[in-house]
């Protein structure tokens, strides 16, 4: 059985990403799954989490970009599924902390103002990140990270470290925060081909 592709967008993205339409570019015959998901992390990870579980007898793997690597990697930290991560925003308590009280817009037009509220949602995934690697919930084998060195908006040297500590793989591109070059290295890259078709 063909594995099936499970894509999660970033934050203010939807399941319309063009990393969804790079995967269906790439690779016709796979089924894609790629949800449109909320603000609210914990609200995400219970769909994506929803997801998985509805396909738990089938060879999946996740593929998130962003926020979207970040809750990838929860997942496979709760149930052991191979993901690759797409620069994925792995502080992302961070991140949201400084932008509270600034407006957000999102892709489909909705737009919120960030509270300290949802900066400490976000916090929340985070901690379940740095205690699920000190705690060596990751198989290396099964994480593969895409870095772009040129990124905007995270700190790769933190994210790296993250990613080195988990013993998650690592390729380095010179692209920016939002992988323009996907589509490109998925055609390319038998590293990152191989992994997505031959993970389980």
């Amino acid at each position: 059985m063909k594995n099936i592709f499970l894509n999660i967008h970033g934050f203010g993205s939807s399941g319309s990403n063009s990393k969804a339409a790079a995967l269906a570019q790439v690779f016709p015959d796979y089924n894609i799954i790629s949800p449109d998901l909320p603000p609210d992390p914990q609200e995400s990870l219970a769909i994506i989490e929803d997801n998985v579980l509805e396909n738990c007898d089938k060879p999946l793997v996740l593929q998130g970009s962003s926020m979207g690597g970040l809750y990838s990697l929860v997942m496979h930290m709760r149930h052991g599924v191979p993901a690759l991560l797409i620069n994925p925003a792995l502080a992302p308590g961070d991140l949201i902390a400084a932008k509270v009280g600034e407006p957000y817009e999102f892709s489909n037009g909705d737009s919120i103002i960030v509270s300290e509220e949802h900066a400490e949602r976000f916090f929340t995934v985070q901690r379940e990140v740095e205690d699920g690697v000190m705690a060596g919930m990751v198989d290396g084998r099964q994480i593969l990270a895409l870095i772009g060195e040129q990124d905007e908006l995270l700190d790769q040297n933190r994210m790296k470290d993250i990613l080195r500590r988990a013993g998650a793989g690592i390729i380095s591109y010179d692209t920016d925060h939002r992988f323009s070059i996907f589509e490109e290295v998925l055609g390319s890259d038998g590293r990152v081909r191989d992994f997505l078709v031959g993970a389980h």
